[in-house]
């Protein structure tokens, strides 16, 4: 009776083993496309001009990432929202940032 016990806390324990190396992988996913999704929202807001809407890819860690740009009016005059999402191959997005442009 308790190596029937233990046998099925030791298959638990290596499920759980499972379900935290995959956690782990898409945790880190969300992190790099993160990374890009601010890298680029910097880019636009950096820019002396104002920035438009655009798309393109970016290597991080071991993977290119697709990410997409738009652009609103700001709450101010003069200025621009600029909102960032990084797409999955689904076009899910997976992380997106959000930063103002002004050309003062």
């Amino acid at each position: 009776m308790a190596l029937a016990i233990f046998g099925l806390a030791a298959v638990a324990l290596i499920r759980l083993q499972g379900v935290s190396l995959a956690n782990a992988a898409t945790l880190s996913d969300r992190q790099y496309a993160a990374i890009v999704a601010r890298n680029q929202a910097l880019e636009a807001m950096l820019s002396p001009t104002p920035p438009g809407t655009d798309q393109g890819r970016e290597r991080a860690g071991i993977r290119d990432w697709a990410w997409r740009r738009q652009i609103s009016p700001g709450p101010d005059p003069g200025t621009q929202l600029i909102i960032v999402e990084v797409v999955g191959d689904a076009g899910q997005v997976i992380a997106a940032d959000k930063l103002l442009w002004s050309g003062r």
